[in-house]
């Protein structure tokens, strides 16, 4: 007998890549999916919760697509490297970040920085003549009610990235799973492709499911153990005004068929090489795994939502009508709640199994996951429950700052705390708390929270975790207009990680939001000597030398073709152009800049330059005055006082001067 420690059954866990000899049952709509991504430029794989939708995928058409000469990538996530301190990067979508980070694991987040999708598969296809394909699981994370603006515009920009990094490159190949409700997304974004829809799992392939990987661990099934298990799992008993009876469902449910195998295979006995329908009956009962798969959900939900386990319960009970073996479909309700309680608690019961959902029209629907764990769920023993590790609570909170419900991700960070963590969860925690109060757009709070994490990485000798929470606290302390005390944040973060150009980038910037100009350009410098085509600091030096006067130089900068178009990056363009005497092109590029962002402080300040050199001192003045008063974003201090120069509001001689001689200013240049 060989391998029979080992569980062939992953449970409630979805199957990866290392189980693809364990996934059975699926083997024709893996071929399928293969195919079609092979052929198609864009392939949908669709179909409901729990069908098995990212066990298909990672078990059974990755293995499959090894043999085809493509370039393949790990199957991308949105809502991966959620403890990633966003702060850190201001301006990346966090779903772009995640994503890029799940395609490329090795990467350290912040090599990813500043990367569209578009400009990542460009990278890809310069080292290879081959297709290159890449796959997203759960796009229908895309569809969840977004907890801001901020989150709204982020979906909207990542979901503008895919479809621009697919027209963009003819060698890509888009594999994407979902569930119906975004269905109408992705066709809107990117056009039609094949599309295969995951059906339900049949006896046969059930039956499969079952034997295939006991054979491999060693230990056979006879056919009628095999239908046994099937059978009960398919099986509801039904009670009717005219007695009982019982219904027998033409499939099986993937999920509860792993989680009633696991069961099985956990309570035979060591020396048991065949299982007959006798074992299973005595060592595999269905109605107790079931049972204990709603009870462990159950407390573990109820935990996470401050609720007790029996409470959850009767909820489930009163809300879903389980009368009779048959449950009621749910729509959500107004405020995004169902029955009196968040839909965030119903979503985490559909994460794990026990419920299902749907969407009708515009209304999403919720019901029992089968009709087959309505007795489980009235049976279900809490005595032995599980109480979430500190683990389970970040797990928790990473998964609703995926999904935009910050509130939830803040009490989960804030339990995981309680929960006893590690060095490093406590940190991951500190980061989720920065991170949830960064995108609640509340600074002040954030910095704390960043800052413990450095000090907790550091503690853990994790130097570049610690340098990336630094970089986070110099750039909040930037949001909260406090530029010196920054700039000595990121210089100690540049010191713990000197190989990491973006925290150089970010401390050349920084300088830059100090009056000191010519530093700033030295630190840019030495990131370009580097690495000549990063667009960040091309930027960012092209806007100093336009602002500091060297229009020719600039200009080399601003015209690169790897920077990508910014309000801001036509301002200073048109600022050097005016330097250059070329004042229609000039005109040209501050008008496009001041209308697509009409309160950016530095697009504003550039025009206003520009304007002076045309010599047309009412507008300047008033491009001057709207700078000074400018919020998205606003001026840094020296910034705001070379404005109200221009703007003639008073202002010493000296500390014009001062200013003058702070940015470097050429001789006779306006201040």
């Amino acid at each position: 007998m060989r391998n029979i420690a080992d569980r062939p059954y992953p449970g409630s866990r979805a199957f990866e890549q290392a189980d693809q000899d364990r996934f059975h049952g699926r083997a024709a709509d893996a071929r399928t999916v293969a195919d079609l991504w092979a052929a198609n430029r864009l392939t949908i794989v669709t179909g409901p919760v729990s069908s098995g939708k990212t066990s298909l995928i990672q078990a059974g058409v990755y293995p499959l697509m090894h043999d085809r000469q493509a370039l393949l990538l790990p199957v991308g996530r949105l809502g991966h490297n959620m403890t990633f301190p966003f702060a850190a990067l201001p301006e990346d979508n966090p779903y772009t970040l995640g994503l890029l980070s799940s395609w490329s694991p090795g990467d350290v987040p912040t090599r990813l920085a500043g990367l569209t999708v578009s400009d990542f598969v460009r990278r890809l296809a310069r080292s290879t003549e081959r297709h290159v394909f890449l796959a997203i699981d759960q796009m229908d994370d895309l569809t969840i009610e977004p907890g801001s603006g901020l989150r709204l515009m982020w979906r909207r920009q990542f979901l503008a990235e895919i479809a621009q990094a697919y027209h963009d490159h003819p060698r890509l190949h888009l594999l994407l799973a979902t569930r119906p409700e975004a269905l109408d997304l992705i066709p809107a974004a990117l056009g039609g492709g094949a599309r295969h829809e995951l059906g339900p799992l049949s006896v046969s392939a059930a039956l499969d499911a079952v034997i295939r990987p006991a054979e491999r661990a060693g230990r056979t099934f006879t056919d009628d153990a095999a239908h046994k298990i099937v059978d009960c799992l398919r099986t509801t008993h039904v009670v009717t005004a005219h007695g009982d009876r019982y219904v027998a469902a033409e499939h099986v449910e993937p999920a509860l068929l792993q989680v009633a195998c696991e069961h099985l295979w956990r309570n035979l006995p060591p020396d048991l090489s065949s299982v007959t329908e006798w074992a299973a009956r005595e060592f595999g009962d269905v109605d107790g795994a079931l049972a204990g798969h709603c009870a462990l959900v159950i407390s573990q939900v109820a935990a996470e939502h401050d609720l007790t386990a029996k409470r959850l319960r009767s909820w489930l009970l009163d809300t879903f009508s389980v009368a009779g073996g048959a449950g009621s479909v749910v729509p959500e309700g107004s405020n995004n709640t169902i029955a009196g309680k968040p839909t965030a608690l119903a979503r985490s019961l559909v994460d794990r199994h026990l419920l299902g959902s749907d969407m009708r029209s515009t209304v999403r629907r919720y019901q029992l996951l089968s009709d087959r764990l309505a007795e489980p769920l009235r049976t279900a023993n809490f005595d032995r429950s599980t109480v979430p590790t500190a683990v389970d609570y970040l797990r928790a909170a990473e998964r609703d700052l995926a999904l935009g419900d910050v509130n939830l991700a803040q009490r989960h960070s804030e339990c995981a705390l309680r929960a006893a963590p590690s060095l490093r969860a406590h940190a991951k925690a500190e980061v989720l708390l920065g991170n949830v109060m960064h995108e609640q757009e509340k600074p002040a709070d954030a910095l704390p929270h960043y800052r413990e994490a450095a000090t907790l990485l550091e503690a853990a000798d994790d130097v570049g975790a610690a340098a990336r929470a630094l970089a986070a606290v110099g750039q909040t302390l930037l949001t909260l207009r406090q530029p010196h005390e920054a700039v000595s944040e990121l210089r100690v973060a540049v010191e713990r990680a000197p190989s990491d150009l973006v925290l150089q980038t970010r401390l050349g910037l920084a300088l830059w939001q100090i009056g000191d100009g010519q530093g700033a350009v030295a630190v840019l410098n030495g990131v370009l000597g580097i690495d000549g085509g990063n667009a960040e600091a091309l930027r960012g030096r092209g806007e100093i030398l336009a602002f500091l006067g060297e229009a020719r130089s600039a200009m080399l900068d601003l015209e690169r073709q790897v920077i990508r178009e910014r309000p801001s990056t036509r301002a200073a363009r048109g600022l050097a152009l005016a330097e250059l005497g070329d004042h229609g092109a000039a005109t040209r590029e501050i008008d496009n800049a001041v209308a697509t962002a009409p309160h950016n402080g530095p697009v504003l300040l550039y025009a206003a330059r520009a304007t002076e050199l045309t010599g047309d001192k009412a507008h300047t003045e008033e491009l001057a005055r709207r700078a000074v008063e400018a919020t998205d974003p606003p001026l840094s201090p020296p910034h705001r006082e070379v404005a109200r120069k221009l703007a003639h509001v008073p202002m010493t001689d000296e500390r014009a001067d001062q200013l003058i001689q702070q940015f470097g200013l050429p001789a006779g240049a306006p201040s």
